[in-house]
């Protein structure tokens, strides 16, 4: 069984809003991946929250998600990622799914992509490429955990990624979305203008 995390903990100071809270036709950031994690079975979801906890929580029904805190807010994205492990560890998952709530544009086609390699493979790290370019969400296996607990704050998931080439399995799928970050208001913008344009372009045909 694979696990999977939302990272939310940042301060979002370069959009100046909660990033989960942004709207993505209709649902907020948070909301879209969440969604996509049941689309594709992930049973075991675990949503890593930070400073803007309280008001994430007050617009965002959580109760079938479990959610915890960074354990060092100065440590960045590893140490959400450590707090989601320290969570899931002690249950029989075989791999943690990690994804960045600034990334909804993900596709649900995607993520089973991703899922059905590193399932099928023997490598122990799975991560997305695009046009040559490794994005988010990756999945890191089991026996990757305690590496990623010890971690140093300075290098993060990265280097455990880039430890061992010969046990990452790239992933090469035809969706921009997964090397495309929002951290700011017109990133955001940008997001919304293309992906409604690709709408109507759809509605058109």
């Amino acid at each position: 069984m694979i696990a999977a995390t939302v990272i939310s903990a940042g301060t979002s100071s370069r959009m100046g809003y909660p990033k989960a809270l942004l709207e993505f036709h209709g649902r907020t950031f948070l909301e879209t991946i969440l969604d996509a994690m049941r689309a594709v079975g992930v049973q075991r979801r675990v949503v890593v929250l930070g400073p803007d906890a309280d008001k994430i929580l007050k617009h965002i029904d959580l109760r079938d998600t479990t959610v915890v805190s960074t354990e060092r807010l100065d440590a960045g994205p590893i140490g959400s990622i450590r707090a989601a492990i320290r969570e899931v560890q002690a249950h029989p998952v075989d791999g943690l799914l990690v994804w960045p709530v600034d990334m909804p544009q993900v596709t649900i086609a995607t993520v089973e992509t991703l899922l059905e390699r590193f399932l099928t493979s023997d490598r122990v790290i799975a991560v997305p490429e695009f046009d040559g370019t490794r994005g988010h969400p990756v999945i890191f296996g089991r026996a990757t955990f305690q590496e990623l607990l010890d971690a140093p704050d300075s290098e993060g998931a990265r280097s455990v990624v880039r430890a061992d080439s010969g046990r990452v399995v790239t992933v090469s799928v035809p969706d921009r979305g997964v090397v495309e970050d929002h951290n700011t208001p017109s990133e955001y913008r940008r997001l919304i203008t293309r992906h409604d344009a690709a709408r109507e372009r759809g509605s058109s045909t």
